[in-house]
């Protein structure tokens, strides 16, 4: 375990993995794991059961089940996202559970702010679905970073009315360049080529759909 300062704060790293649970092998040959007070960041590739996710624990979700990542307008791929959240039998809308979804910036960064005197990923964004489970998110692409193998990802989890914190499976993109075919025939062997995201052009803007279920073998991250 190691520990090492980060905007102030301190953030410890632990090992808790092998390279082999990866789809896409990566330089680091380790997973980290890193608990930075407010926010939780765990870096992995394509994952099925601990999805990588950066974690923010204030909440600001409204009852409006719509929201927008800071910079949408002026990122150079946005897109709109948005979907149902099912629970477990995959047929009830999950009404009223908050969704988060954390992301890099354009350069494969995670840009950290200072907010009323709290740290938090700057490009974030949290909604509540409605009574029928849906939800709309804009951001945009972000970027990954080639160095260390990292993909383009989207990183999200929900909140249960009881408040209990679940880490959604991460999303990739299709036009990733990183995304190897190794890495998609995985993918395609455990039926999971729904997360990864093929945008489309609808009136002249980027549109993804993703239909998700609570299902009990969610990793909980609190």
């Amino acid at each position: 375990m190691h520990s090492f300062d980060f905007y102030g704060v301190t953030i410890i790293i632990a090992q808790i993995g092998s390279p082999n649970q990866y789809y896409c092998p990566m330089k680091m040959q380790m997973k980290l794991t890193v608990f930075l007070l407010i926010i939780t960041i765990t870096f992995s590739t394509a994952q099925t059961s601990n999805s990588s996710f950066i974690a923010i624990d204030v909440f600001e979700a409204s009852d409006n089940n719509t929201d927008t990542i800071p910079d949408y307008l002026i990122k150079s791929k946005p897109f709109k996202i948005s979907g149902t959240l099912y629970l477990e039998d995959g047929v009830t809308p999950a009404k009223n559970y908050i969704l988060t979804i954390n992301q890099a910036d354009e350069d494969g960064n995670f840009v950290v702010e200072k907010i009323n005197d709290q740290k938090k990923v700057k490009h974030s964004a949290t909604v509540k679905t409605n009574a029928d489970g849906k939800y709309t998110f804009y951001t945009f692409v972000p970027g990954g970073d080639r160095l260390y193998n990292q993909l383009q990802e989207i990183h999200m989890k929900v909140q249960v009315p009881d408040g209990t914190e679940y880490a959604l499976p991460t999303l990739f993109f299709d036009e990733d360049p990183m995304l190897s075919k190794r890495c998609r025939k995985k993918m395609t062997k455990r039926g999971e080529t729904d997360r990864i995201l093929k945008l489309q052009k609808v009136d002249d803007k980027l549109v993804a759909k993703r239909d998700m279920i609570i299902s009990s073998g969610l990793k909980r991250i609190n």
